[in-house]
């Protein structure tokens, strides 16, 4: 107790060295939790688009049908598996889709296209492509079958397409006959030439079926659920209970399976930024290291003196290193105020990127923060034990001066 108090007291004999340790702790505290509510927020949110955008939380294909698609690896039984996801604890929507390669063509222009069969209703529940509409409007359910389409961005581009046009769209039916016939264009959708639905066509479920010849199946079923970190689990229970119902021959994949290439990007971002928070940290425990190495030098007379009167060497070294970790719990109370206060600021406004980032064909334009406890606990951990660890070689250096060669230096 008399060490701690002695500790304590060191603390504000040097206000000003003490000030400026703190100082320097407090801004790493501070840019270290920044860091991690922007980096979490700002994966969150893209995740969040991404997903929403076209893909879904999770996914439920036919075995294989990722790595090797086909319009024959198709479902049958929507109802059954509706029934199934049902059960499934925070699941939102979910919505079936038909997949086919054809040849579109207007007048003599002529483009490979994607066919993406969509029940209108289901779709605009799961996903925001009915947002994503640059002109136009959304297909809308009917009782009787429409020729209606919405094209990407790059395939209205190439084919110079407008509102009201006729597109010609050529395909191979699931009963190996070729499929033709004449589609009005209802919407167009945001995006460029580059974007990632650039050759996407959008047309009515019932209609894509009876197109390819499909009768009533699909390929796929997008799902989403109260929240993207709950994809993995969820897709094990779907998966389960699919095999207890005797359903072996399909998968049920979540997003970072089924956006393998995407994730890969986000997971090298996140570690980007451990980097930079591990520079963050050492310019912390060198300002930190710095102080404790002059304050013995100034002191070195009086831990002399110490030592003479018969203080162990141990209790020089447990007071510097509490001398340390008191400026720690300081900086780490400070930090933790303005950290939340700045936190929470930028989780409500936000932070303007210079210019909109396109990705995966929606426009990101402000990163946000988010408020969890990791974005406090973590830089407190952090700031605590690198206190304490760069004080270690300090101490050692105070337990072994010679008395006499210390008051010699007064």
């Amino acid at each position: 107790m008399l060490i701690l108090k002695i500790a304590f007291r060191n603390i504000f004999r040097q206000r000003r060295r003490s000030t400026f340790t703190i100082l320097t702790m407090v801004g790493g505290f501070v840019l270290f939790s920044l860091a991690l509510s922007i980096s979490e927020g700002t994966y969150g949110t893209v995740i969040e688009k991404f997903t929403k955008s076209y893909t879904g939380h999770l996914q439920i294909h036919k075995k294989g049908y990722l790595d090797k698609p086909s319009l024959y690896k198709s479902l049958d039984d929507y109802d059954s598996l509706s029934r199934e996801i049902e059960k499934i604890p925070g699941v939102k929507s979910w919505t079936p889709r038909v997949y086919s390669g054809a040849l579109a063509s207007k007048d003599k222009k002529t483009g490979m296209v994607r066919i993406i069969g969509i029940n209108p209703d289901s779709e605009a529940k799961t996903t925001s492509v009915k947002n994503k509409i640059k002109s136009g409007e959304f297909l809308k359910i009917s009782s009787d079958l429409t020729n209606d389409v919405l094209v990407g961005a790059g395939l209205a581009e190439t084919l110079k397409l407008k509102l009201g046009d006729e597109l010609v769209l050529v395909g191979q039916g699931a009963d190996g006959s070729i499929s033709n016939d004449l589609f009005k264009v209802r919407g167009i959708l945001k995006g460029d030439v580059y974007s990632k639905d650039r050759n996407y066509c959008y047309m009515d479920l019932k209609m894509a079926q009876k197109f390819l010849s499909l009768d009533k199946n699909f390929q796929e079923i997008s799902i989403t659920v109260d929240d993207y970190k709950n994809a993995d689990l969820a897709a094990k229970i779907l998966n389960a209970n699919l095999i207890k119902s005797n359903i072996t021959d399909l998968e049920v994949l979540p997003w970072p399976q089924v956006e393998k290439q995407f994730y890969n990007t986000m997971v090298f971002e996140k570690r980007g930024m451990r980097i930079c928070l591990i520079v963050i940290v050492i310019i912390v425990a060198i300002g930190v290291l710095n102080t404790v190495l002059m304050t013995i030098l100034e002191r070195t007379t009086e831990y002399g003196v110490l030592r003479a009167l018969g203080t162990r060497p141990m209790t020089l070294f447990w007071m510097i290193v509490l001398e340390s970790a008191g400026l720690a719990i300081i900086s780490i109370i400070i930090g933790f105020i303005l950290s939340l206060i700045l936190n929470y600021w930028v989780s409500i406004h936000g932070i303007d990127y210079p210019s909109p980032i396109d990705i995966g064909g929606f426009t990101i334009t402000t990163m946000y923060g988010l408020v969890y406890v990791g974005a406090f606990t973590g830089p407190a951990i952090v700031t605590f034990f690198t206190a304490l660890f760069v004080s270690v070689a300090p101490a050692f250096r105070a337990m072994k001066i010679s008395p006499v060669e210390a008051m010699r230096m007064n």
